[in-house]
């Protein structure tokens, strides 16, 4: 029996979807490495006041990238036929066209008053890059959903460690070159620039796309309409809610305290990521199967849970105290506020680290819509918690109430997670 087991297990490795996943999640993973490594040496050449200001620019680019598709992205790896995966794609790109020129007028025409009702003074200089960015930044999002549609998975590989190494490098040149703010900015286009630019190298990976028929592009518009109508304003709720803090923070804070605040929330999310990538696509993928064959999936969702708290927890309580020494090592004595914000959010990091990696929950339980709504109401909480802060004029009090909020909140996510694995049908 165990001589047929390790043949198995070896056809298994080999299987392409196997493979797939591994060049994918490594090539993220070590994006996120390379990111991690250089942020002490710019946090060397950049001072808090700078890194806030890329945020807040990072921040409007996020949420505008989410409109720019019309996550009609999505609708790639949904069509059969390559021609109609191909006019989703003409799709898309029409449609960031289209978002991205919406935004540069209303920067370059409305300027003074976009500045003034959104309270981004601080990158009034930088507007006018943010249509390019967000239109790089969504070009390059769909080209890898092309990619993995056609089976080229190490090009999207590739997309994706170039970017990372490209933005890290530029942003490491421009501070040593004396460029401070102006590098920040340019080395986030250009990196981006690079990225999309890595991908054409093979014609034949492109052949296929901007051909623009128009009937084609009708018939896919109307097959693929429930990804703008259900996935868009999921998405949306869901990327303003991740990058409304900063947006709140720069509006009535100083733009030192939103970069010590970036830091904070980047290096804590950073590992998770890591770790929750991986292993939500591990658990997404077995309980799929384990619905699919009648088997239940709850005790293997609380065993990880369990068993994951009860080494998180005293680790975290470990960081909890080690963290100034950390942070003052690592990213110099100026960022030393970015240790203190961490600690305040270290109970949010630890549950969101569970949490994050049973999220595909609601959509094997079919459950979207609520989840959805759910998605509202977290933004609410979140925002709320930071305006009583900002009433109070006092950040740190913004950054405990925030943290708390979301603590509690996404405590109860995971006991719905849960809930919702215990159903017999999963």
């Amino acid at each position: 029996m165990i001589s047929q087991l390790f043949p198995r297990i070896k056809s298994f490795m080999r299987s392409g979807i196997v493979k797939n996943s591994i060049t994918l999640l490594s090539a993220s993973s070590l994006s996120q490495v390379i990111a991690i490594i250089v942020y002490p040496i710019v946090t060397r050449q950049y001072n808090p006041n700078e890194l806030g200001v890329l945020s807040l620019f990072l921040s409007i680019v996020g949420i505008g990238s989410i409109l720019a598709s019309g996550k009609y992205e999505a609708g790639i790896m949904v069509e059969k036929e390559r021609k109609m995966a191909a006019a989703v794609f003409d799709l898309s790109f029409l449609i960031n066209i289209g978002v991205s020129l919406i935004f540069l007028v209303a920067f370059i025409f409305f300027k003074p008053f976009t500045i003034k009702i959104f309270h981004i003074e601080s990158i009034a200089d930088y507007v006018n890059y943010i249509p390019l960015l967000i239109f790089l930044s969504t070009l390059g999002l769909v080209f890898t959903y092309w990619l993995n549609r056609i089976n080229r998975f190490n090009v999207s590989a590739r997309y994706n460690i170039v970017q990372s190494a490209a933005n890290s490098s530029l942003k490491v040149g421009f501070g040593v070159l004396g460029f401070t703010q102006w590098g920040l900015i340019a080395a986030s286009i250009f990196g981006q620039l690079i990225g999309v630019i890595s991908v054409f190298f093979k014609k034949s990976d492109y052949s296929s796309l901007f051909k623009f028929e128009k009937k084609q592009m009708k018939e896919a518009a109307i097959r693929q309409a429930n990804f703008p109508k259900f996935t868009l304003p999921h998405a949306f709720i869901n990327t303003l809610s991740g990058n409304l803090p900063i947006m709140i923070l720069a509006a009535y804070f100083n733009m030192t305290e939103v970069g010590l605040f970036s830091l904070g929330i980047t290096m804590g999310f950073k590992p998770i990521t890591l770790f929750a990538g991986s292993v939500n696509q591990v658990f997404f993928q077995k309980v799929s199967q384990n619905k699919a064959e009648g088997i239940n999936s709850y005790s293997l969702l609380k065993n990880f849970c369990v068993k994951t708290l009860l080494i998180g927890i005293p680790t975290f309580i470990i960081l909890y105290f080690s963290i100034p020494v950390l942070v003052k090592l690592l990213f110099g004595a100026t960022w030393i506020k970015s240790g203190e914000y961490i600690q305040l959010m270290l109970p949010w990091f630890l549950i969101a680290l569970i949490s994050s990696s049973l999220c595909f929950m609601p959509a094997v339980a079919q459950k979207q819509l609520k989840a959805m709504v759910l998605e509202i109401v977290y933004a609410i909480l979140r925002i709320s918690a930071l305006f009583i802060g900002v009433w109070h004029q006092n950040i740190k009090l913004a950054i405990v109430l925030f943290s708390f909020v979301n603590t509690i909140y996404i405590s109860g996510l995971l006991i719905w997670y849960l809930r919702l694995a215990k159903n017999d049908k999963l």
